[in-house]
């Protein structure tokens, strides 16, 4: 008996171990590519220790951290390759850790239910498909930069790199263990804390913002509203997907002066979601105003109203006022450009259907036909874009606009999925989602829940928002939806019966979707046998001389000059029968570069900011793909790190392009 309940704990076990080596590796190598980035970075790195030890070892300071890790999302809402983004992983992980501290001897209670096994299920997919990246370059990478280069490159690399989809994989699988360790922690009241901090960081945010917006100072885009984030869009996201935890001073043990507060904090939303322009955060935020109004006029187990119809003269009163404010606002000229709102309001209404969204979808979709049921690997539709467009046998090529503008991923999260993961991939995830909803309607219908009301709310909103973005791109929206996924987990664990046959049936089917699923990308390890299909010798687009890995996008010198700043070490693909090739390359910083290519060291050079020409040898032959460069300079610089310059990018040395 004592030996049937040891190998049924096998399980609980191996995933615990396996989020140790994913959150623990991970959290040490983000450490070590921050520290070197400058003080700021180096203390941030000690601050964020510090708290996570607070967590695992104090039950205060696990309640604290909790709440400090809701309140302060809005301070990461950037894209996933620059500094905000990597600490905010270094967050995480060490959140993560600390609970997985806190867990350790529970291997008897996994606390997952089906929901968390879809969630281990899709990061195992994510991961698997990693085989399809450009390994044979990675192990040259890594033997060549080291571990702590190799991941900073990796962190810090743009969507079009190949280093980008192994970063966001294993950050998918970081998130999943988060979950399901805050599913399983014994901590009283640990979603309420959680949500309270959520809902106090976006009023703060929206505080913030509101300030920056009137002043005219915010450094990107003065007319709309960003508050920190640095796209109005990423923020409207956020404010959408949040903003359902603005109801909770709503619920029926609270009395007038929460309402009061309620209705203040919703009117703060309302007016931000207005002024960031975002039509998709219209639609999606419109959810949460609906649930107020139906909480109002009618009242029962989740909120409580005694006389709704009697509180209309002060709704009327406050209509006033709020349509006083808005006539205010529309008619004020911003600091920055000379332009009233409500020119800029009937300006985003009236082109309201005009968007470039439809070809994006269409290109998402043609990359996913190449590879319907697995996808080409998970987060890699920048990666294939450019290749794909350029190849007389994709569908891409067939149905894609070559005039169109280039984006970074297809803003649409299905879109994405079904282009990295396949119908496999887009079905794991559906199942997920629905599982969890479920879970939360059938807690907040029968016990009167309001706290779960909101988090089914900010999972249908995260999904709405959906349509129109992709998801993955910002990790700060995309944490919000794995409060609800944890919540999903921890009533799954709260269940006294156990799970049902077709529960169980279902996920064994979504492991063998993941077997099958390993088995389709190993046959296509590193894109080989897609390649050979397209008639492609590697996986690049025909007619560059140089393809760049790692690189940031091309810019403009004041000269005129065109260059591209690589993200700390990066890699070059060079046309085959090339057998020389001249580089022009500056640092932003005094710093040495060595190059290397598959025979060896090929060159080195000193580097300023001054361009300086380099011309390195390549091995003759080949076998027709392309020869790989590698470049090493023995510094990198993080503008916002060292400076607090407004640049969040990880800078190393510059490559000329020829226009």
């Amino acid at each position: 008996m004592a030996a049937c309940s040891r190998f049924a704990a096998l399980p609980a076990r191996a995933a615990t171990l396996a989020g140790v080596a994913l959150a623990g590796g991970h959290f040490l190598l983000s450490a070590a590519a921050l520290v070197p980035a400058g003080r700021a970075a180096a203390a941030l790195v000690a601050l964020v220790a510090a708290g996570c030890a607070a967590m695992a070892f104090s039950r205060r300071g696990l309640r604290l951290g909790l709440y400090l890790l809701g309140f302060s999302l809005f301070l990461f809402g950037a894209q996933a390759y620059v500094y905000p983004a990597v600490v905010f992983g270094l967050v995480i992980d060490g959140a993560a850790l600390a609970l997985l501290w806190r867990n350790a001897g529970r291997d008897g209670d996994a606390g997952t239910g089906l929901s968390g096994v879809l969630l281990a299920a899709l990061a195992a997919l994510a991961l698997a498909s990693t085989w399809l990246l450009p390994w044979d370059r990675f192990f040259a990478e890594l033997h060549l930069f080291g571990p702590r280069a190799f991941f900073a490159a990796m962190a810090f690399s743009p969507a079009d790199a190949p280093a980008y989809s192994l970063a966001c994989a294993w950050r998918l699988a970081v998130f999943a263990v988060f979950a399901r360790e805050l599913a399983r922690v014994e901590a009283s009241g640990k979603f309420a804390i959680l949500l309270r901090g959520l809902a106090g960081g976006l009023l703060t945010a929206i505080a913030v913002g509101l300030y920056e917006h009137f002043q005219g100072d915010h450094y990107l885009l003065h007319y709309r509203f960003t508050s920190l984030f640095a796209n109005p869009g990423w923020f409207a996201e956020y404010a959408s997907i949040a903003a359902p935890y603005l109801l909770l001073p709503l619920s029926r043990r609270d009395g007038a002066r929460h309402r009061i507060v309620a209705a203040a904090a919703l009117a703060l939303v309302g007016a931000a979601l207005l002024l960031t322009l975002a039509r998709a955060g219209w639609i999606v935020g419109a959810l949460t105003f609906a649930a107020a109004a139906w909480l109002y006029f009618r009242p029962g187990p989740l909120a409580r109203f005694a006389r709704p119809y009697g509180h209309l003269p002060t709704l009327v009163a406050a209509g006033v006022l709020f349509l006083g404010v808005s006539f205010w606002a529309s008619g004020k000229e911003l600091a920055a450009i000379s332009r009233p709102i409500n020119a800029l309001l009937a300006e985003r209404v009236g082109n309201f259907t005009e968007s470039p969204r439809p070809g994006l979808f269409r290109a998402g979709l043609c990359i996913a036909a190449e590879r319907p049921l697995f996808g080409m690997g998970f987060e890699t539709y920048a990666r294939h874009y450019p290749v794909l467009l350029a190849t007389p046998g994709a569908w891409l090529h067939r149905f894609g606009d070559p005039r169109a503008e280039v984006f970074e991923t297809s803003h649409n999260m299905y879109v994405q999925l079904a282009s990295g993961l396949g119908a496999a991939g887009l079905c794991l995830w559906l199942a997920l989602a629905g599982r969890a909803g479920l879970l939360l309607w059938r807690r907040a219908r029968a016990f009167g829940s309001l706290a779960d009301a909101a988090m089914l709310l900010s999972l249908v909103a995260f999904h709405l928002y959906a349509v129109f973005q992709e998801m993955f791109y910002v990790p700060a929206v995309w944490f919000l939806l794995f409060v609800p996924l944890a919540r999903a987990m921890a009533l799954e664990a709260q269940a006294a019966e156990r799970d049902s046959r077709a529960a169980r049936l279902i996920g064994l089917a979504a492991w063998a979707l993941v077997a099958a699923g390993g088995l389709s990308y190993a046959l296509d390890a590193g894109l080989r046998a897609t390649a050979a299909r397209l008639d492609l010798a590697d996986w690049r687009p025909a007619g560059q001389e140089l393809v760049f890995e790692g690189f940031h996008p091309t810019e403009a010198a004041t000269d005129g000059r065109l260059f591209r700043w690589s993200a700390g070490a990066g890699a070059l693909l060079v046309a085959p029968g090339t057998d020389a090739v001249t580089l022009t390359l500056a640092a932003p910083k005094p710093a040495s570069v060595a190059v290397y290519s598959e025979a060896g060291l090929v060159g080195t050079a000193q580097l300023d900011a001054r361009p300086q020409r380099l011309r390195v040898a390549l091995p003759p032959g080949g076998d027709g793909r392309g020869k790989p460069l590698y470049l090493l300079p023995d510094r990198t610089y993080l503008p916002q790190a060292a400076t607090g310059a407004p640049d969040p990018r990880r800078l190393g040395l510059s490559v000329g392009v020829a226009p």
